[in-house]
């Protein structure tokens, strides 16, 4: 009987290590646009928050000219009443609405500062000759670092058990349409 030959098995290679691919410097320009787009973000913000606020207010005072009216004419209460119902729910929905376009607002301008934070080491300042030598402070990472050795910041809760780190007065912008929602659902009563 002859012997088969048996067949080798192939001896597993060791994967090569590869190297850290060093980050691609960045263009301060880039940087200062990039910079530039989040301050439009937070205007932008502070836009949606006065108009949705004018518009709530507007809403409450219709709401109290339809009761006058209605109230003033007693065959027209149910109409009335119907108006204020209609006028409350449609409030309650903006408030919904505009608690979370605050909180997306938030989200997207936390990534961009994460986003400038992990740029700013890698700036790269143009100089007269060319580039300089010269890096960035990475003041932004600096400034979070100090809010929070001053323990300026906590957790902010932007929706239904959502939370995200901010300035502790963050909490405010909040406020208001909460405050709005718990009014316009009391008109009903």
């Amino acid at each position: 009987m002859t012997q088969q030959p048996v067949p080798q098995q192939p001896v597993p290679q060791q994967p090569v290590p590869q190297q850290p691919v060093p980050p691609e410097p960045v263009s301060f320009e880039e940087f200062r646009l990039y910079h530039a787009t989040t301050e439009r973000v937070t205007d932008r913000r502070l836009a949606l928050n006065r108009w949705n606020y004018s518009i709530l207010v507007a809403t409450l005072l219709a709401i109290g000219g339809v009761l006058t009216w209605s109230t003033s004419r007693p065959s027209y209460v149910l109409v009335g009443l119907g108006g204020v119902l209609v006028l409350s729910v449609a409030a309650i929905l903006l408030c919904t609405y505009w608690i979370q376009q605050i909180s997306d607002f938030k989200s997207l301008n936390a990534a961009k500062f994460r986003i400038l934070n992990e740029m700013a080491p890698l700036i790269v300042f143009d100089g007269p000759s060319g580039p300089s030598a010269a890096r960035s402070y990475r003041p932004f990472e600096r400034e979070w670092e100090d809010l929070q050795d001053q323990q300026a910041v906590s957790k902010v809760p932007t929706g239904r058990l959502r939370h995200t780190l901010a300035l502790s007065s963050s909490g405010a912008e909040y406020f208001i349409p909460r405050a709005f929602r718990v009014l316009f659902a009391g008109s009903w009563w």
